[in-house]
């Protein structure tokens, strides 16, 4: 039993020293176990640094070395991880981050880290509970491969309809001066010329005889 743990030990040590380091988001609870059901660990506040040293192979649930020095399992949805300018879950991106992936063997574990804890001498019941639940093929099990994290798709905002600017009013001109109407003027009618006197009209030019025989002849 001895060996073996200074085996699993010794496959830890590489390990720990690619030690990622993590953000809580929340307040945590840090398990002696990857699941809920372990025996609480310790407790952290959000925003606490951790130093991620595995997680499971679906990334549900990370071992950590908490700031006092503790070490446990926090669930990876409640951890961020700096990626590309962002804080990411590790539950979605562990697989993209690169976070190693490690087995949980309660055995050494416990041997290493819990000694002296009062739920330390029920390690063998809460073992047959590991083996049940992480049986070959069931997530976080060995030989279990989760699928890729989706990727983040690109979004992009719809383009903006084009603003349609309404018309300026333009500023009035000056007035324009028309000239003004004059009233029709009636027809103007010439006066009837006066009539002419006897001593205006014309005399008839008196016919002399000599000059009809003339004619006559």
């Amino acid at each position: 039993m001895q060996g073996w743990a200074l085996a699993i030990a010794a496959c830890v040590a590489p390990v720990a020293a690619m030690a990622q380091q993590a953000q809580t988001t929340k307040w945590v609870h840090v398990r002696a176990g990857p699941a809920r059901e372990y025996p609480l660990v310790t407790q952290l506040p959000p925003n606490t640094p951790v130093s991620v040293q595995g997680c499971v192979s679906d990334f549900s649930w990370c071992d950590v070395i908490t700031p006092d020095n503790n070490r446990g399992w926090v669930y990876g949805g409640n951890l961020v991880y700096p990626y590309q300018n962002s804080a990411v879950p590790i539950v979605q991106y562990g697989a993209v981050i690169g976070l190693p992936v490690v087995t949980f063997f309660i055995g050494s574990y416990w041997g290493n880290y819990y000694r002296g804890r009062p739920w330390y001498g029920d390690w063998h019941r809460w073992d047959r509970w590991n083996h049940d639940r992480f049986r070959p093929g069931r997530p976080g099990g060995p030989g279990y491969r989760p699928p890729p994290p989706p990727l983040r798709p690109d979004v992009r905002p719809p383009p903006r309809p084009p603003v349609v600017q309404p018309p300026r009013p333009r500023p009035p001109g000056p007035p324009v001066m028309r000239p003004p109407m004059r009233p029709p003027q009636p027809p103007q009618v010439r006066p009837p010329a006066p009539p002419r006197s006897p001593a205006n009209r014309p005399q008839p030019r008196p016919v002399q005889r000599g000059d009809n025989e003339r004619s006559q002849r």
